[in-house]
Order: C-alpha cells, then sequence, then structure tokens
C-alpha cells in the first residue's frame, strides 16, 4: 500500500483495521525513508515495523502483501 503524502487522512477502502501491523519497506540500501514512515505510524499509536530484508525475500517467504493500486 502506497502511503499518501504527509497525510492520516486515508480513503476509507484503503484503511487499515487498528490491530494490523503495518510492515515498511524502502527500495535502497541507504533509503531512510522506512525509517520516517515506522516513526510517523508509530507517532500515530500504529504498530509498524521496518522489514530488514528486500521484497524478494518477503516474497520468497510467502509473506502476504497488499501491492496497492
Amino acid at each position: 500500500m502506497r502511503c499518501p503524502s504527509r497525510s492520516t487522512n486515508w480513503p476509507p477502502d484503503r484503511r487499515v483495521a487498528e490491530e494490523t501491523e503495518i510492515v515498511v519497506y524502502c527500495r535502497g540500501e541507504y533509503c531512510v525513508l522506512a525509517y520516517d514512515a515506522v516513526r510517523l505510524l508509530t507517532d500515530l499509536g500504529r504498530r509498524a515495523i521496518r522489514l530488514n530484508d528486500s521484497m524478494l525475500e518477503w516474497r520468497l517467504a510467502e509473506l502476504p502483501v497488499d501491492a496497492g493500486d
């Protein structure tokens, strides 16, 4: 799911249940956006963690993915 830029107004059809843990990742090895996203989400009271591996490892482990739009 792509996060609307600097917005907490998620479209109703894209909202995630409050109890859902959100996993965020960044594409580049040195990208810090995932850290920022985790901080933003936890500041909003959400459970969020940063993915340490890449999406390739995540998909190979057959973990759930919501690709968004």
